[in-house]
């Protein structure tokens, strides 16, 4: 391999990392993502040239016009073979996991080429893995009853009961909840304003019991709010929720009324979605309200449930009645 042009390959990813940092268009969340992607093919990298004189991946010191399309499908031959594997020792990754890394080395190797630092771009050969067309995990309306408005409701606090409402009443993501600011809560027009991905604000209304229920919420939160925090929703002791928190809160409740085997906030977004189809809404106001950038992506909540298949059938079929 030839050291000319040559610097650590860490090097190389801390400019890309601070590079799509700064530029907005990627959440926290998708950097640490994309940070993990490209030290994992690091990793690949300094196994596969065997480096004598780097001790550690992070001491390697390597040409980037060096890597090839072969190096990169390698890569990814790794990772579907690694699928495949039935072994403890091996880490599987889905073919979402697969396609994020695919969407990492696409991101950095263009980034490099727009810096002249290569000529062409190595991974413009990847193709993305075929999706498998799973449909979206959801609560029923009957089980969703039983939470908030049934005997289920009473086991509630009234922090819970409130997250667990607006979840279900906006279908936002966990993230957005948990940055969710006082400021952007409008009572008197029941809407709330988020900041989703790519930093990019919507309005999504939300329902009169939720409204009722985030008002009871409130008397709770002036007395905790000693930090004066602007987030809407707090801990008794004052502080900012936290991701982990609300999914084991979410899961606990949810475990009370439904068997699903996923229980966590974005099962709850599914749910919106899914009812607000079920009852007819329009497809693209539904795309607005979960910030989703394409059409496509909304319509994987077109399935049709059992449900809504009866009700068709009924109101269709000559022999239904």
């Amino acid at each position: 391999m030839k050291k000319n042009d040559s610097k650590y390959f860490l090097e190389y990813i801390d400019e890309y990392l601070n590079f799509i940092r700064v530029s907005g268009n990627f959440s926290a969340n998708t950097v640490i993502s994309y940070q993990n992607d490209l030290k994992q093919f690091l990793n690949f990298l300094f196994n596969l040239y065997k480096d004598s004189s780097a001790v550690f991946p992070e001491d390697f010191v390597f040409n980037i016009k060096s890597v090839t399309k072969r190096d990169i499908k390698a890569f990814i031959s790794d990772l579907f073979l690694a699928e495949k594997i039935d072994i403890k020792k091996v880490k599987k990754y889905n073919t979402k996991s697969i396609s994020r890394k695919i969407s990492t080395l696409k991101s950095f190797f263009k980034y490099l080429k727009k810096r002249k630092c290569i000529e062409s771009n190595p991974a413009s050969v990847l193709i993305f893995p075929k999706k498998p067309k799973n449909l979206p995990h959801f609560v029923s309306e009957s089980e969703m009853d039983r939470l908030l408005d049934g005997a289920k409701s009473n086991e509630l606090s009234i922090l819970e009961k409130a997250i667990m409402e607006l979840f279900y009443s906006t279908g936002i993501r966990l993230s957005e909840l948990i940055n969710l600011k006082f400021s952007n809560v409008n009572f008197h027009n029941k809407t709330i304003k988020v900041m989703g991905k790519g930093s990019k604000e919507r309005i999504i209304p939300y329902g009169e019991k939720a409204n009722a229920v985030m008002k009871n919420y409130i008397e709770i939160r002036n007395i905790c709010n000693i930090k004066n925090l602007d987030n809407f929703f707090i801990t008794n002791k004052g502080n900012k929720l936290y991701p982990m928190q609300v999914q084991r809160m979410v899961n606990k409740n949810l475990s009370g009324v439904t068997e699903i085997k996923k229980k966590s906030p974005h099962v709850l977004r599914h749910t919106f979605a899914t009812h607000l189809l079920d009852k007819g809404a329009d497809i693209r106001a539904v795309k607005d309200m979960l910030g989703h950038e394409s059409l496509s992506t909304t319509q994987i909540y077109t399935h049709l449930t059992p449900e809504k298949l009866k009700k068709v059938y009924n109101q269709a079929h000559p022999k239904a009645k």
